[in-house]
C-alpha cells in the first residue's frame, strides 16, 4: 500500500511538472512570436499601430502612403515604398519608411525634434521614448538580437552628457545588415537610421554616390575626377576645400581607437562628424599613394581593398591638408 501511495504521489508531482513546464514553453513563445513576428514589406499602417499599441508608444499615424516604383517612375524600378508619418503630443516627427528593393528589405527611421522643443522636453524624449523607438527597427525589420545590442551601445553614447548635443555618424557591419545612423543636432535636430541588406549595399552606394554628384550640382561644388598625383598638387595650391574621386585601392587599413586631434576639431559641412572613431589607410593609384582618413564604415578591410572610385575631400587645420575618403564605390 505504501508504494502505491508514493507511486501515485510520484506520478503526480511528474504532471505537475509537465504542466509547469508546458505553460512556461507557451508563456515564452508568445512572448517570442511578438519580437520574431516577421513583418511583410512594405509595412502597413495596422502592423505600425499594433505594434505602437504593444510597445506603450504614444505616436499616432497623421499619413500613410505607398509608392509603387514600377508604375511610370524609372529610377524606382524593382521598388516599393510605404512611407508613414507618426507624431506625438508634443509635434514630434517620426517618419518610418519601409521598401522592398530587388525583393530585399529596406527601413529607414527618421526623427524630427521641433525647434519650440524645451532642453527638458527633448532630454526626456531621449531617456524615455528614443529607446522603446529604437527597438521598432529589430521588430519591424528582424535581427532584433543583434540590432538592439549595437543600438543600445549607441544610446549609452548619446545619453552620456559630453556627447548629448554632438552631432554624429554611426556605420556598423550588424550580422548580413549594415546599419546607418545620423543625429544632425545643428540646425534641426534629426535622428535618421537606415538598415540594408549586404546583398543591396554596394548599389545603394552608388546610388548615394549619384545622388550626391547631383546635390554638389546646386551647391556649386566642383568634383575633380583626378589621381593622387593631382590631389597632393592642389593639396599645396589653395588653402581650399576640395572635392576629388580617385580610382584606385586601399591598404594597409587600420582602425584609430582614439581620433587624432587634428581631426576631431574640423568642422565641415562637407562631412557628418564622426565622434566614435575613424578608419586610416594608404590610398594607391598609378601615381602615388596618400594617407587618408576613412569616415566609419561597415565595408570590411577586404571589400574596402577592391579597385574603388574613392570620394575624397581635403581639408585644412591649420594650414595642413587632410584627406578623408567619404565613401568608396566598386568600379
Amino acid at each position: 500500500m505504501d508504494n502505491i501511495l508514493k507511486n501515485k504521489k510520484t506520478s503526480l508531482w511528474i504532471v505537475i511538472a509537465i504542466i509547469v513546464i508546458a505553460v512556461i514553453v507557451v508563456v515564452v513563445s508568445d512572448r517570442n512570436s511578438i519580437d520574431e513576428k516577421q513583418y511583410q514589406f512594405p509595412l502597413t499602417t495596422e502592423d505600425i499601430e499594433g505594434v505602437l499599441a504593444e510597445k506603450g508608444i504614444n505616436m499616432y499615424v497623421e499619413d500613410s502612403s505607398t509608392i509603387d516604383g514600377s508604375i511610370n517612375v524609372p529610377a524606382l524600378k524593382n521598388v516599393i515604398i510605404n512611407i508613414a508619418t507618426l507624431k506625438n503630443d508634443d509635434n514630434v516627427t517620426f517618419g518610418i519608411s519601409s521598401q522592398v528593393r530587388n525583393n530585399h528589405k529596406v527601413l529607414n527611421l527618421t526623427w524630427y525634434f521641433p525647434k519650440t522643443l524645451s532642453s527638458e522636453q527633448v532630454d526626456d524624449f531621449f531617456h524615455d521614448e528614443l529607446p522603446k523607438q529604437f527597438e521598432l527597427a529589430g521588430i519591424f525589420y528582424g535581427n532584433k538580437k543583434e540590432l538592439d545590442k549595437e543600438l543600445n551601445k549607441l544610446l549609452d553614447y548619446y545619453l552620456d552628457e559630453k556627447n548629448y548635443n554632438n552631432s554624429s555618424y554611426w556605420n556598423k557591419r550588424v550580422g548580413n545588415d549594415h546599419l546607418t545612423v545620423r543625429r544632425n543636432s545643428n540646425n534641426m535636430s534629426t535622428i535618421s537610421m537606415m538598415i540594408i541588406p549586404d546583398e543591396i549595399y554596394e548599389d545603394y552606394l552608388s546610388t548615394s554616390n549619384e545622388l550626391w554628384k547631383d546635390n554638389a550640382k546646386t551647391e556649386n561644388i566642383k568634383i575633380y575626377d583626378g589621381t593622387v598625383a593631382e590631389i597632393e598638387k592642389a593639396s599645396r595650391e589653395e588653402d581650399t576645400v576640395k572635392h576629388f574621386v580617385i580610382k584606385g585601392h586601399l591598404k594597409n587599413i587600420k582602425e584609430n581607437k582614439v581620433v587624432p586631434e587634428k581631426l576631431a576639431d574640423i568642422e565641415s559641412n562637407y562631412l557628418m562628424p564622426n565622434r566614435d572613431k575613424y578608419l586610416s589607410a594608404k590610398l594607391v593609384d598609378s601615381t602615388g599613394s596618400i594617407d587618408v582618413f576613412l569616415q566609419m564604415t561597415s565595408l570590411k578591410p577586404n571589400e574596402l581593398s577592391k579597385d574603388r572610385n574613392h570620394n575624397v575631400v581635403i581639408l585644412y587645420n591649420d594650414g595642413e591638408p587632410i584627406y578623408i575618403v567619404r565613401s568608396s564605390t566598386l568600379n
